[in-house]
């Protein structure tokens, strides 16, 4: 990577970690794009460079931090040798997934707070094309990939994948945040039932 290109990274990031920052202390509302571009110590006009408006680097910052959740899950995966065919069955795998990131948001409240009141389908949909901009790591490929393991079929993955996901961010929210109505440690098993229930129900 070049000087330029590596520049240019470096006041994304910037403005990234800014836009979290403010985002997670005082709300996406009650954020101005001045104040990112102030924080992040870069002139307003190169927010422009970069994203459309501060909606944008929101939905930017979730497709980002997820990517980056899903990505240290796969990672840890391999640390345990499950990522050769045969190691685990898909429901074994997700689940695997589910609880890593769960665990990575129970350490940090701020990043379940962000994402739970932000995540949409159409954020949900731009985070299945994306890539890890370090690694290159696509969690939709990764998906996909275990899908062709197991050798099975289903009717939708992709919806089959969004109820997993909007069921973990919906129902982990006040469970972390204020042990209601459960423990983490309650919760955990009957979500996961669930998660089996729900890939048992698509399967063609």
């Amino acid at each position: 990577m070049g000087k330029v290109e590596e520049n240019k990274k470096r006041k994304r990031e910037a403005l990234l970690n800014a836009a979290f920052s403010l985002f997670t202390s005082q709300g996406v509302y009650r954020t101005s794009i001045s104040d990112i571009a102030k924080k992040a110590d870069i002139a307003k006009g190169t927010f422009y460079r970069y994203f459309s408006d501060k909606y944008d680097i929101r939905d930017q910052l979730i497709i980002s931090k997820a990517t980056q959740l899903f990505y240290h899950a796969t990672q840890e995966m391999k640390e345990k040798g499950m990522e050769e065919p045969g190691a685990y069955t898909l429901e074994d795998g997700i689940i695997f997934i589910a609880d890593t990131v769960i665990n990575e948001l129970e350490a940090d409240k701020r990043l379940l707070v962000f994402i739970a009141k932000n995540l949409s389908w159409g954020v949900f949909h731009n985070l299945m094309v994306s890539s890890n901009e370090d690694s290159g790591y696509s969690f939709y490929d990764g998906y996909q990939t275990m899908l062709e393991q197991s050798g099975r079929k289903f009717r939708n993955p992709e919806l089959m994948l969004y109820m997993i996901v909007e069921l973990v961010n919906a129902s982990c929210h006040n469970v972390i945040l204020n042990e209601e109505p459960v423990t983490l440690a309650e919760l955990k098993p009957e979500l996961y039932n669930v998660i089996r229930d729900i890939i048992h129900g698509q399967e063609l």
